[in-house]
């Protein structure tokens, strides 16, 4: 609808500045004489757009208009406040001023004959996966500032030594130590001393519940070779960093950010996370289970298990069947096949096998009791 067009018009010139009529037109799917017609049409209802020529010229509103948000149809309202205010909003520190916008949409919402005003939300957004608690990220906010403000942060960042056991590029071109579950291995839970540097935050991802910031790398203070080395180390890629291992944030008011050109916070997590998931390391192991197992294998190993128990092949005369599983190491993977027992039988590699019977002992000569050692039998 022409209407529809007009707002979306004004809207855009209010948020971007100054367009030309070339670029308004394919941003509406509409002609250049089209874009000139809807500009008279605003002028004419008294919202002041201005189209300058030249090479330095455009489409403009006029310095310090700003175009009202009314008469929004009730599908469009309910679009903006069904999810209410999700948790993610709240982390960031706006539940309060996402609310107070949701009240003057509904209030000012337009509504069809006999139908009711926008009411509570509808969806609710519930992040983190099934038995995932949230991290406490005490940072967030000021993090958040910073990318509101284009400025500098002095960051602390605590890295988990075990980070690089699951394929976490550390401190290289694409992460530093944001690997989305941890460490891997059995020293996982060991820690680092603090590493301190200055970046510039260009974006927060929150996924499945997890925060993460995305920041331009910036040299140490008085680092005068920090810029050359640091492309030369990562190729001038942005770093990934886990909001909840970040111990310290300081806003560097005297410090930008310079924003890549054509830099996109979306498709950049999605590149970023392709590359994360070939990037970790993987030991192929190769089992033959019995139904019980795999009936558990989505509990244990989630939806890469539901994959592998679905793909798994013919039962053999015992009623096994072979499956292949992924992990980060070989210890890694006798420690979590151990559960299985009995309904498992690993194939190879021959270092997982010998790593579920050094288990199996230690379990023997832990449990079972000493000869006349007073238990009862």
């Amino acid at each position: 609808m022409r209407a529809d067009r007009l707002v979306s018009l004004a809207l855009l010139l209010q948020a971007r500045g100054r367009m030309s009529a070339d670029d308004l037109a394919a941003e509406l799917e509409v002609s250049v004489r089209t874009i000139y017609r809807d500009i008279s049409a605003l002028n004419t209802a008294g919202i002041p757009v201005l189209a300058e020529p030249g090479r330095s010229g455009g489409c403009r509103l006029v310095d310090g208009y700003r175009f009202p948000l009314r008469g929004l149809s009730p599908d469009e309202a309910e679009a903006l406040l069904i999810l209410g205010v999700p948790a993610a909003i709240a982390d960031l520190g706006l539940a309060d001023t996402l609310s107070a916008a949701h009240r003057k949409v509904s209030t000012s919402a337009g509504t069809a004959a006999g139908q009711p005003r926008p009411g509570p939300p509808l969806v609710h957004l519930d992040m983190p996966r099934w038995f995932h608690g949230t991290e406490p990220v005490p940072h967030l906010r000021t993090l958040a500032e910073a990318v509101r403000l284009g400025r500098g942060v002095e960051l602390g960042y605590r890295r988990d030594q075990g980070a690089s056991g699951n394929g976490a590029s550390g401190d290289g071109a694409s992460g530093d130590g944001a690997a989305p579950g941890g460490g891997a291995g059995p020293d996982a839970g060991s820690r680092v001393p603090d590493k301190t540097r200055v970046v510039g935050p260009l974006g927060l991802v929150n996924k499945a519940g997890t925060w993460y910031l995305v920041a331009a790398r910036h040299p140490a203070p008085g680092d005068r070779n920090g810029d050359v080395r640091e492309k030369r180390q990562h190729g001038g890629d942005p770093a990934v960093f886990r909001v909840g291992r970040v111990t310290a944030a300081r806003l560097l008011a005297a410090v930008g950010v310079t924003r890549p050109d054509g830099f996109d916070l979306a498709a950049f997590w999605e590149r970023w996370s392709a590359a994360f998931v070939t990037s970790r390391s993987q030991v192929l192991v190769r089992v033959r289970a019995t139904a019980a197992a795999l009936a558990i294998f989505p509990y244990v190993f989630g939806d890469a298990g539901r994959r592998a128990a679905a793909a798994a092949g013919p039962a053999d005369a015992e009623g096994l069947r072979e499956v292949t599983l992924s992990f980060e190491e070989e210890a890694v993977a006798a420690h979590r096949l151990a559960g299985f027992g009995g309904d498992l039988r690993v194939i190879e590699p021959e270092a997982v096998r010998h790593g579920l019977i050094a288990t199996a002992r230690d379990l023997l000569a832990r449990y079972d009791p000493p000869a006349n050692a007073g238990f009862a039998r």
